[in-house]
């Protein structure tokens, strides 16, 4: 009776390891099929993104000089020199990126990723740009070039890298609630914006 009782443990022992392996041989093929069923931007398009993106982040800067800028162009493009305002040169872009994605790879799931890679670079921009303001005390303007052409590139390097999270695919509309949210908040803060340093117009 107790070498029938030991068998029988040993038996137990070695389905529950069989099951183990078996549970995590599927993980990692349901891990792999997610991964493949994600398009991630090639190596070249990863640099024609990055191309066409900071040119049309940079000529937003230059918008609100046209003659034809009005007040509802400037919820979208900076109307003042402030950092904060700086900040649609990267929000727009990369929602733009998002857009593309979503499109070109028939799935509302690629939108996130650019998205979230933008705000991330959003402090270091910041404390960047204020990090130079306290030494120099005036703008630099090729230093500006650097830093946002630097940030965008950043910006696009984690889209590319986030596009294949499980997490970021899983969660597209809590990233459509974001997207509504930071432009709604970019709008309202353009024209409404309190007495803070990061608003102020240092131009």
């Amino acid at each position: 009776m107790l070498v029938f009782s030991k068998k029988s443990y040993f038996c137990i022992f070695i389905f529950n390891e069989i099951q183990l392996e078996k549970s995590a041989k599927d993980h990692r093929e349901r891990r792999k099929n997610m991964e493949n069923t994600t398009h991630r931007m090639s190596r070249k398009e990863t640099i024609i993104a990055a191309i066409l993106l900071i040119a049309f982040g940079t000529s937003m800067h230059f918008v609100h000089h046209v003659p034809f800028f009005n007040h509802f162009l400037g919820y979208i493009f900076p109307v003042t020199e402030s950092v904060m305002a700086h900040m649609k040169m990267v929000f727009y872009p990369m929602l733009l990126l998002g857009i593309y994605l979503a499109i070109s790879r028939h799935d509302i799931c690629e939108i996130g990723a650019p998205i979230l890679g933008g705000l991330a670079v959003m402090p270091l921009i910041i404390a960047t740009f204020f990090a130079y303001w306290v030494f120099v005390r005036h703008e630099l303007l090729f230093l500006d070039i650097i830093i946002y052409i630097s940030c965008m590139i950043g910006a696009i390097h984690l889209a590319k890298r986030w596009s294949t999270s499980p997490f970021v695919q899983r969660n597209w509309p809590l990233w459509i609630v974001l997207i509504i949210c930071g432009i709604i908040c970019i709008g309202v803060l353009t024209y409404h914006s309190p007495d803070w340093i990061i608003f102020a117009d240092l131009g």
